[in-house]
């Protein structure tokens, strides 16, 4: 991902808030394997695990044994580890991307198109990229069957939680009201991934470097629109509007 200085995001904790909000990442591998595409990509929910006293943060998911991204990973796994629990010695990618983006009119800049017309479009939008090893738990044993408990508690949780505070409501549906005998037959069809990540940084290009009339005209342009995106937008660029005039502040007071 480009990320010039003025859209950049590196610090943990706002970058790890982010992909709490927006739990549903894009897993990227480039794994060469005969009769698959080498690049895949599989839209997976993640659980966060945050850094924490040095310790590197951690994404947990799942995703469909039948999947051929899968397939790969356990193909690689199996010629480098001897077996379909490991490691993968490459790095993975996953993308994780705010719900609204936008396209920005030029109509929308109130003090540089009126007065010299030198203003162009763009598209407006906040991401994060995380880099990692990626350990799959896919041999179907006890280590295996238990990380993939483990991990679909606590995603219904987070899911349930989210999902409940949404629709108004207190009830939260957990695992056990299923039957055992389901779960354990739908475990077998998935395989439980881990990430520790390495890496991430983010871009929220949010018309941050626009300044007075032009950015105000952005977010009242956004917000005019009347719709929840727009309203979105708006808070998005208003929001990270406010960060570079505290960073620029304590700049010059330091």
């Amino acid at each position: 991902m480009h990320i010039p200085a003025y859209h950049g995001e590196h610090d943990s904790a706002t970058l790890e808030s982010f992909i709490k909000t927006n739990p549903l990442g894009q897993l990227t591998t480039a794994i060469p394997l005969a009769g698959q595409e080498t690049i895949q990509v599989s839209h997976i929910p993640w659980v966060l695990t945050p850094s924490s006293d040095g310790s590197a943060a951690k994404l947990r998911g799942h995703v469909a044994r039948a999947n051929p991204q899968i397939k790969s990973i356990l193909a690689s796994l199996e010629k480098t580890a001897g077996g379909r629990t490991g490691t993968l010695e490459d790095n993975v990618l996953i993308l994780f991307n705010a719900p609204v983006h936008s396209y920005v009119p030029p109509r929308f800049y109130q003090a540089t198109k009126p007065t010299t017309g030198k203003t162009v479009p763009t598209w407006d939008y906040a991401a994060v990229q995380v880099y990692g090893k990626l350990t799959c738990y896919g041999s179907n044993d006890d280590e295996s069957l238990s990380f993939l408990t483990t991990l679909l508690d606590d995603l219904t949780l987070e899911s349930e939680t989210k999902a409940a505070k949404q629709d108004k409501t207190d009830t939260l549906w957990t695992t056990d009201e299923a039957p055992e005998s389901y779960r354990n037959m739908l475990k077998k069809a998935i395989v439980g991934v881990e990430i520790e990540v390495e890496h991430m940084e983010g871009r929220f290009k949010l018309s941050q470097e626009m300044k007075g009339a032009d950015h105000s005209g952005v977010v009242e342009g956004y917000r005019a629109r009347g719709t929840a995106e727009g309203d979105e937008m708006a808070r998005m660029v208003e929001e990270r509007g406010k960060l570079r005039d505290e960073k620029a502040a304590a700049k010059a007071a330091a």
